[in-house]
């Protein structure tokens, strides 16, 4: 099993930066298996994306459907916007009994079906549920507050 987590971090370009919490896979930073850009999770410490970041844990917990049209949840977007159509870092994501697993890791947009021949560092994860469910629990209670 791989560990989920989460550190905080920042991005800049030309005109600003943004800080946010990266998601980590056993001590990792996501953004740093793939050449990102300046995609950052919606969990951005600016009090105008709490919703966004609300939504999407809600989305990545199972509590709502995924992102895409095909149930795809978004895990890395763009910072200044949020608009899938800009295009995003997304997986499927698997609820087993004791397990939650990330898989068919790509680039997508909101207006043209996932193309899954991408070649991609990450490839996949699989996390245990409990351990997920709460860190991904303890961050939406944290947003929502």
């Amino acid at each position: 099993m791989n560990t989920l987590g989460v550190e905080p971090s920042v991005t800049s370009w030309n005109d600003g930066e943004a800080r946010f919490l990266d998601w980590t896979i056993d001590g990792v930073a996501l953004r740093s298996m793939e050449p990102t850009q300046h995609q950052t999770p919606l969990f951005l410490d600016d009090e105008r994306w709490r919703e966004s970041a609300v939504e999407t844990l809600s989305r990545m917990l199972g509590y709502l459907p995924g992102h895409f049209d095909d149930g795809r949840v978004a895990l890395l977007m763009c910072p200044l916007c949020g608009d899938l159509g800009c295009g995003a870092y997304s997986v499927e994501v698997v609820f087993g009994e004791d397990w939650v697993e990330w898989r068919a890791f790509g680039w997508q947009y909101d207006y043209e079906p996932f193309d899954p021949s991408g070649e991609y560092k990450f490839t996949g994860a699989r996390f245990d549920r409990k351990a997920y469910e709460t860190l991904l629990g303890d961050l939406l209670s944290n947003y929502r507050a």
